[in-house]
């Protein structure tokens, strides 16, 4: 792969010898492995390696982009030579055309911290896991349908550009989904839980994937039989996850600079309160264990925390290189690529809540009527920050002690509202809410908080 970073070079350099006033280039390689198991049999399983190379080109104000896996040089050629003429094309139909701000060049390899390389796992063992954890979900009576898929990869991505850099990033990503449906009288019970890491096969060392599978089945099996709430407006203690969830889904999209400039809730209120003063929220590269981990994004800007509110003031959005000159701001290395056959856009990696000084605990104890509401399922938000979450588990809070479980429960409301309405941060801050994002092109993402307490609409469905 070593040579490949001549390759890349070489195709930055023939694109401006063509007349780019910019290029950058991604050379990527990565080896992945998926399997799915249900009801103890292997459903599915496949391997793949797949290398490409990302173009992209800046011609008088307009990119073009193309992308090829034949990474023979004349077919090269001819991809920059394409990618040349689409912008070129686009330029003369342009009427707003597209700077960039100044990137420092920079050479360097950066390597995730692996210590079991999954590609030097056996099959037989990888598939071995899997039939184990779905045994356990299979040990439930009330469990009538059980998933449990895992995927993996390992990469290398060589990222040049024309201002001179060189950058080598080589990593792996496990995840596992464990998923069960409890059933009993005609009610059916959902849960699930995600492991998700840059991390090797040392994931489920710190990770326990057996005591993950015993949670979700024993939620799935124990809700079956609760009653849904009534709805209104609730106090409610939200934990790790659901505020990873709030924090990333209905408020972190909003503060990504293309949706500002096209038009958010956010739009020109930096500077104006959009939480409480306990409420910091931050977009993180790293740490290196996270799903979302991004060391140098895909234009070879080098990642940076952003944050986005300090102690409920909106400080800054999140920005590629494009939305940075636009807006007048400073890079932050959001710049991302699902991977080489797209180019980048604004895109979050590790989103989270900053801790404050309560413990969960005593959140409960301080609650007097309420819910406390853990792990979300799925749900869905807007570019006005309004959302509705469907939630996992949801316990009433009487005197401070949590009396009763329920299912089926929504969360809705406004994310601002949220986060004004804060009134308690927990000191527990936990990174452990990853996920696959979508806008228009799927990137890991990972993120959390601490316990928070706010006010919400609860629901209940059926």
């Amino acid at each position: 792969m070593e040579n490949s970073v001549d390759l890349a070079v070489k195709t930055v350099e023939y694109a401006t010898s063509i007349g780019a006033s910019y290029c950058d280039v991604r050379l990527e390689e990565a080896k992945t492995t998926s399997l799915r198991v249900s009801k103890g049999s292997l459903e599915a399983s496949g391997s793949s390696s797949v290398t490409g190379l990302g173009i992209r080109v800046l011609v008088d104000g307009s990119w073009g982009f193309v992308s090829t896996e034949v990474l023979e040089w004349d077919r090269i050629k001819e991809a920059v030579l394409k990618a040349y003429k689409l912008a070129k094309s686009s330029s003369k139909r342009k009427l707003k055309k597209v700077k960039i701000a100044e990137a420092k060049p920079v050479k360097t390899r950066v390597k995730g911290n692996i210590k079991k390389d999954p590609l030097n796992i056996p099959i037989e063992e990888k598939v071995k896991l899997v039939m184990d954890v779905d045994k356990v979900l299979r040990e439930y009576s009330l469990v009538k349908d059980d998933r449990v898929r895992y995927g993996d990869v390992s990469y290398r991505k060589i990222i040049a550009t024309s201002e001179g850099s060189e950058i080598i990033i080589e990593g792996s990503r496990i995840r596992m989904v464990i998923y069960t449906v409890a059933k009993k009288n005609g009610i059916l019970s959902p849960a699930y839980d995600l492991i998700a890491k840059s991390m090797g096969f040392e994931i489920f060392k710190k990770y326990d994937p057996f005591k993950r599978a015993k949670k979700v089945a024993e939620r799935s099996s124990r809700l079956v039989d609760a009653p849904v709430p009534k709805g209104g407006l609730k106090t409610v203690v939200l934990d790790n996850d659901l505020i990873g969830m709030i924090v990333h889904e209905a408020f972190g999209h909003t503060a990504e600079a293309d949706h500002v400039i096209a038009g958010t809730v956010l739009s020109g209120k930096i500077g104006e309160k959009v939480g409480a003063e306990t409420v910091t929220i931050v977009d993180s590269p790293g740490p290196s264990y996270s799903y979302g981990w991004t060391p140098y994004d895909d234009e070879g800007v080098e990642g940076r925390d952003v944050v986005i509110v300090e102690k409920g003031i909106l400080r800054e959005y999140m920005q590629n290189r494009e939305t940075a000159a636009e807006t007048g701001m400073n890079l932050t290395g959001n710049g991302r690529a699902e991977n080489y056959g797209y180019a980048p856009l604004v895109r979050m990696r590790t989103t989270y809540m900053d801790k404050g000084d309560w413990s969960p605990e005593e959140i409960i104890e301080d609650t007097r009527d309420g819910f406390y509401l853990v792990k979300s399922l799925h749900g869905q938000s807007d570019m006005n920050g309004v959302f509705m979450f469907v939630v996992q588990e949801a316990w009433e809070i009487k005197n401070g002690e949590l009396v009763r479980p329920y299912r089926g429960v929504t969360l809705s409301g406004n994310s601002i509202e949220a986060l004004l309405n804060i009134d308690a941060v927990g000191k527990d801050l936990v990174l452990d809410s990853p996920g696959m994002c979508g806008k228009l092109q799927w990137v890991p993402v990972d993120g959390g908080g601490p316990h928070v307490r706010t006010r919400l609409m609860v629901g209940g469905e059926r």
